[in-house]
Formats: C-alpha cells, sequence, structure tokens
C-alpha cells in the first residue's frame, strides 16, 4: 500500500477535509450495498409459481347421493354353530382344524365307545335266547298239529277215542302260546339295547351345518360334555348386517330397498345388500334407527363380527363428476378435499363437499360452479395462486 502525505495548512480546514471524505466514504459504501438482487429474487419466486397443468370445465348433473354409516356383519341364524357331543365322554380323535370346509353330517370328532360297545354285547345276549326260546316253540307246534291231524284222522276211523283229540288239540294250543310268549320275550330284549345303541351312535359327533370350521376348541384325550363344545362352524355364504343409521338423516330406507356394504380394508369392493328390516323406534340415546340388510358373502371376504360401511341412496343432488385425482387434502385436516380452480389465469385452492367414488370419478356437491375451470392432476404441493401456463388447454 502506498502511504500518501497530505500537508493541510490550518486545522480548521483539516477538519473540513476529513468531514468531505467522511460524507464520501458513507456515499461510497451505500451505492455499493444497493444490489439488484431484489428485482432478481422476485423473478425468481414468479418463475417458481408459473405450472403448467391439464384443466377441464365443470359440468353439474344430477348425481345420487350416499348416505354413510357403520354396520356389524353377524351370521344368519342356525348358521353359526358350537358343536357339542349329545352324551359326556373322552375324546379318542378329532378330524377337522381351524378353516377346514365341511358338509352337514360330516364326520368331526369321536368319543371313546368301548364300555357301551361291552353293554351292548350284554343286552343283545338275552335277545339271541328269546330267539332260540322262539325256534323251539315253533318246532314244538308243528308236531303238536301234525299230533293232532294224525289224531283227528284216525278218531274219524273210529281208531283212537276222542279223549285223545282232545289232548291233542290241547297240546297246539299250549305251543301256541308258548311261542307268543318267546316272541314277547324277543321284543322285550329288542328294546333293551336300544339305549345303548343310541349312545353308541353319539360317539360320532358330526357337524349339524355344511360350512368352515372357525375354531376348535377341544384335543385328543379331553372330556367333553354337551356343554363343551368340540368346534365352531359357520356358514357365511348370506350374512346379516345390523347397523345403526341417523336419525335425523334424510334418507327412508324401506325393506326391498338395495344398499351397498364396503369395507375399510378393501373400500374399492362392493357387496350387494337388500334392506329386511327397519325399525320403527327411535334409539335416543344415539339417535339413531336400527336396519337389518342381506347380503351375499360368496367369496367369503366378510367376517362374522367384522365391521363394515352401508352405503344407501338419498334423493339425487346436482353435482360436477371430476376425476379422483383432482382432489387435494387439507393441509390440516386430510379428511378434507380441495381443488384448484382457475381464477383469472390463476390457480384458487378451493374447499369442495364430495360423495362417494366410483370408476375414478367422485361427485362434487358443493364448492364448484358450473362452467368453473379446474386442475385434474397433478396439482398436489402447488402453492394458493400460481399461475398457469396454457400448455394443456381446458376441454
Amino acid at each position: 500500500m502506498t502511504m500518501i502525505n497530505i500537508k493541510l495548512p490550518h486545522s480548521r480546514t483539516c477538519f473540513r477535509v476529513v468531514l468531505t471524505l467522511g460524507l464520501c466514504a458513507s456515499l461510497l459504501q451505500a451505492c455499493t450495498s444497493t444490489t439488484p438482487e431484489a428485482p432478481k429474487h422476485e423473478e425468481e419466486a414468479e418463475a417458481e409459481h408459473h405450472v403448467s397443468l391439464p384443466t377441464m370445465r365443470a359440468i353439474t348433473m344430477p348425481v345420487q347421493k350416499h348416505l354413510t354409516f357403520p354396520g356389524k356383519v353377524i351370521a344368519l341364524p342356525d348358521h353359526s354353530v358350537s358343536v357339542t357331543p349329545n352324551i359326556a365322554g373322552k375324546i379318542t380323535r378329532v378330524l377337522v382344524v381351524p378353516g377346514q370346509k365341511v358338509s352337514k353330517g360330516q364326520l368331526i370328532a369321536l368319543l371313546d365307545d368301548q364300555q357301551l360297545v361291552a353293554q351292548l354285547q350284554q343286552t343283545t345276549a338275552p335277545q339271541r335266547t328269546a330267539l332260540n326260546q322262539v325256534v323251539q316253540a315253533q318246532i314244538a307246534l308243528d308236531l303238536a298239529q301234525k299230533n293232532l291231524t294224525r289224531s283227528e284222522a284216525l278218531f274219524a276211523k273210529d281208531i283212537v277215542a276222542e279223549k285223545d283229540v282232545v289232548a291233542a288239540r290241547s297240546q297246539v294250543d299250549l305251543c301256541k302260546a308258548q311261542v307268543e310268549a318267546a316272541q314277547a320275550r324277543v321284543a322285550e330284549a329288542k328294546v333293551a339295547p336300544l339305549n345303548v345303541t343310541t349312545q353308541l351312535a353319539w360317539t360320532k359327533v358330526v357337524s349339524p351345518i355344511s360350512g368352515v370350521i372357525a375354531q376348535r376348541f377341544l384335543n385328543v384325550g379331553d372330556m367333553t360334555d354337551p356343554s363343551k363344545p368340540i368346534a365352531h362352524v359357520v356358514n357365511l355364504n348370506t350374512v346379516i348386517v345390523e347397523a345403526n343409521m341417523p336419525a335425523d338423516s334424510p334418507a327412508e330406507p324401506k325393506v326391498g330397498q338395495t344398499a351397498f356394504i364396503t369395507t375399510v380394508a378393501l373400500p374399492g369392493i362392493k357387496y350387494g345388500a337388500k334392506i329386511t328390516a327397519v325399525s320403527p323406534i327411535v334409539d335416543t340415546t344415539r339417535n339413531t334407527v336400527s336396519i337389518q340388510l342381506l347380503c351375499h358373502n360368496e367369496h367369503g371376504r366378510l367376517k362374522e363380527g367384522q365391521q363394515v360401511v352401508v352405503s344407501i341412496a338419498t334423493v339425487a343432488s346436482k353435482a360436477a363428476l371430476v376425476p379422483q385425482t383432482a382432489l387435494v387434502p387439507g393441509a390440516d385436516d386430510p379428511a378434507e378435499h380441495f381443488v384448484y380452480v382457475v381464477r383469472g389465469g390463476k390457480l384458487k385452492l378451493t374447499k369442495v363437499t364430495v360423495g362417494d367414488a366410483e370408476d375414478g370419478e367422485i361427485p362434487v356437491f358443493e364448492g364448484l360452479s358450473d362452467g368453473d375451470e379446474l386442475v385434474t392432476s397433478g396439482a398436489y404441493g402447488v402453492p394458493d395462486g400460481a399461475i398457469l401456463d396454457r400448455g394443456a388447454p381446458a376441454k
């Protein structure tokens, strides 16, 4: 750095020079600190707010509104059964596992039958004895009848006395009585093992309905009785949905009216249902009306006790059908829905009220007017007020 010596003639003059230099330095610093960065930043910000997105014109038309409310899946009466034996006993075999399909009358389990088999053998012994007695009495009757026939022939020829014929007839009557008594003992002996035979049949536990094994409670070696179920069988090809509809809703459900059932897990799958009952009483605690629906469930996706969503049609209202891709979730509440409407070449974030989506389209009941231009896709994250470049003109 080169040092410059300035010789000042007077102190007052020196002060003026220093003051002048200071003012010059301040002006120079102010000039150098003022740069054209602000206009450049505004241009960049304006460039960032320019977007090119596809748009469409809203066309309003009558669209059916749907009222949705929760429901619960239950099995039809006698379609959800706990399989229990008719007698107490020890389980020797269980022939089913959870998830297995079974038919009505299919064997579920076997109980120990050794004691009953022994009792059956004991009760059938008197029956065999009685049958032998019948055979013997029948043989004696045959001989007595032959003797009577011979005696009557000899009496006709005056070879034997009448008393011999009377004695032969008495013997026949006696043999007939013995045959009848033996047959009665056979009938009595047949009754004795019936109870044992019935209990022996009950050692085979079968499914009372066709369905699927939902649960298995007992295993081999466990003791069971009529109060202890071995397994639980359900048939859910057709199910009942019990639901509580808000009493103040605009819907007026009637028996026979169609409805739709959806689940949280698979909202895209709809199950057709029919209303089978509508309660005439309002639950004042919850301000709801109980309704019951019958729903076909051929694929078995609906499970007993599952929570579902019931959708019932109400009066038709005017709405604009827009693509689902046009919707943008709310920043503070994702349950709220917004669309970007084009106003004066800029995008205006507009809150809308929508219905149920179907085939990629969703009805907008509030927030759009007929002829409004809106962005159909790609607007998520776009700032409110962005300028729309007309790369894709509205249809």
